[in-house]
């Protein structure tokens, strides 16, 4: 259940340029507050499930919603949460809680070396928050918009069907993200009382 301590009421999509029209950015309020939290958070959930390394050389706890508990899940979602009402409210839709929609979250660290190759996911949007991205130039991947402008702190949001990756990580700096697959449906109350929003209404 989500608590009330970490809400805030508006948010910054889309501050950096030239970005499709479907994918946004969003920065996230004191990040460099909340960032050794969550890392302690993965910490302790490393620990508490003895998760090592997979074969392309980065941690990860994907897929594994029922079977081990995650101690960054409730401080994560409570920050993510406002960018789900605010993209959403872009597009007419409201989101459906995630507790009912698949996998939460899950993270991924990255070192020297690993990667993630092309891949996309399910649900309908993608939320990746960049909690450590010390190389900007290491940062999401998309097969036909290339790298996207984004720093540590930043939630980069898009649809889940667009393909992309996590590029090899040259550098001797860790990189971690938590990621998140999130469900909506479309919202007429919402659309009918905002007459002015949407061109087609």
């Amino acid at each position: 259940m989500m608590t009330n301590t970490i809400m805030k009421t508006s948010t910054t999509s889309n501050c950096k340029v030239n970005l499709p029209d479907h994918i946004h950015i969003f920065s996230v309020e004191d990040h460099d507050y909340w960032k050794p939290k969550i890392l302690e958070s993965i910490d302790l959930t490393k620990k508490t499930n003895n998760i090592e390394l997979n074969n392309e050389g980065y941690y990860y706890d994907f897929n594994q919603n029922n079977k081990i508990e995650k101690a960054y899940g409730s401080l994560v979602e409570n920050i993510m949460y406002p960018y789900y009402v605010d993209l959403g409210e872009m597009y007419g839709l409201k989101w459906i809680n995630s507790r009912k929609s698949g996998e939460l979250y899950w993270f991924q660290q990255y070192f020297q070396g690993s990667k993630h190759g092309w891949h996309q996911h399910t649900g309908h949007w993608a939320f990746v928050y960049f909690i450590e991205l010390p190389e900007p130039d290491e940062a999401t991947e998309f097969l036909n918009y290339g790298t996207l402008k984004v720093k540590e702190g930043d939630i980069l949001c898009f649809p889940t069907f667009l393909v992309h990756r996590a590029p090899e990580i040259t550098s001797n700096l860790r990189k971690t993200i938590i990621a998140s697959n999130q469900l909506f449906e479309v919202d007429r109350e919402f659309i009918g009382n905002d007459s002015k929003r949407f061109r087609n209404r």
